[in-house]
């Protein structure tokens, strides 16, 4: 396990700047300061011939067996949308069962190397999971933040690894003890602690990237992936796997990547001008419920030319059902990501051509 020697720097994906290769959990320094939060993107030296076309922080990484995950053809469900084809992307086939076990490879690692002995992070569930399990892997602690209102399976997996539980009322509440944990106690990040959130530390971020290479392999050049989205970490590590693969000249075109919600909040990001703001709403979708976004997520949408929509509870559990019928287990705020479709072909993004993948992001079985 090493750090990779084509890693060159993060640039700042609001203002630029190049900072040398290291552990920002909070994003760019400079706009941090302006009270702005932005995340940053890994830059890498140029692939030699035969090298990976998408690079990761982290060689040699410790592995429970993420990635590789099923792709699935499901003409039924493309005839049911109105699309020319539609696949399933099942991140529920990871070890923990979500995709947030290949960006807990990455970071776990990246942790280990930096010579951390905990992992503090805030989590609804999967993410405190994955990171539970993969800080077992490594012979690190983790502390994670959660609601009193964590599913049970969740928190019993999380303990079952051997994880610290602290226990909040409030979604925020939860950020300070994090930031405290990582700025006095010399945690390693593995979530966001700031409000206005900024993306997760960029190395952990990473690890999403290949999804693009696998859909890819499976599908050939989708023209529309859909995606569950809370603040962005997935969307926006997929959105750089597509980048990476066209300057590697693999793509000549970005597929269009639309961020799923259960209730408005990028949308209303992208009228205000920024990702400041909180914007609340009622959910079941605990996964990607919350009131904040990130830059990044934005940044996901506007260079690939996607959009944000809504996929509210009713909808999202009629998808669950027909999912279910078929045989696919998929956490609710998963489902979102089918219940999308209608919204997103009625707003003229899917038509009749459309080559759609449905990611989706977590197991249903433990919700």
């Amino acid at each position: 396990m090493l750090m990779n020697p084509r890693l060159t720097g993060l640039r700042c994906i609001r203002c630029a700047q190049v900072l040398p290769p290291g552990d920002y959990f909070e994003g760019c320094p400079a706009c941090l300061r302006a009270g702005d939060p932005a995340s940053l993107e890994c830059l890498y030296e140029p692939a030699p011939a035969g090298a990976a076309a998408l690079p990761l922080p982290v060689l040699d990484a410790i592995t429970l067996g993420e990635g590789a995950t099923p792709c699935l053809d499901m003409p039924a469900l493309a005839g049911a949308a109105h699309v020319g084809r539609l696949w399933i992307k099942c991140e529920s086939a990871n070890p923990t069962g979500s995709h947030k076990d290949r960006m807990s490879a990455q970071l776990v690692s990246r942790a280990k190397l930096a010579g951390a002995r905990r992992v503090a992070a805030a989590s609804s569930g999967n993410a405190g999971v994955s990171l539970a399990a993969y800080c077992a892997a490594a012979g690190l602690e983790a502390d994670i933040a959660i609601m009193r209102g964590c599913p049970p399976l969740q928190r019993a997996a999380m303990l079952a690894f051997g994880a610290r539980l602290t226990e909040f009322e409030d979604s925020l509440a939860r950020w300070p003890h994090v930031a405290r944990l990582c700025r006095e106690e010399g945690a390693f990040a593995g979530t966001n602690y700031l409000n206005p959130p900024v993306g997760t530390h960029a190395y952990g971020v990473e690890g999403y990237k290949p999804i693009a290479a696998e859909i890819l392999q499976t599908c050939g050049l989708p023209t529309d992936i859909v995606v569950p989205a809370a603040r962005g970490d997935l969307i926006w590590g997929i959105a750089l796997g597509w980048e990476a693969l066209r300057r590697a000249g693999a793509i000549e075109r970005l597929p269009r990547l639309h961020a799923v919600e259960p209730f408005a909040r990028l949308s209303r990001a992208r009228a205000a001008g920024h990702a400041r703001g909180q914007w609340l709403g009622d959910t079941a979708q605990y996964s990607t419920a919350g009131g904040t976004c990130t830059l990044q997520s934005l940044a996901a949408l506007a260079r690939t030319g996607g959009m944000p929509v809504e996929a509210g509870d009713q909808a999202a559990g009629r998808a669950r059902d027909m999912l279910a019928s078929l045989g696919i287990a998929a956490e609710l705020s998963s489902a979102a990501a089918l219940a999308a479709l209608p919204a997103l072909r009625l707003a003229g993004a899917l038509d009749a051509e459309s080559r759609v993948v449905a990611v989706l992001t977590s197991d249903g079985r433990r919700g």
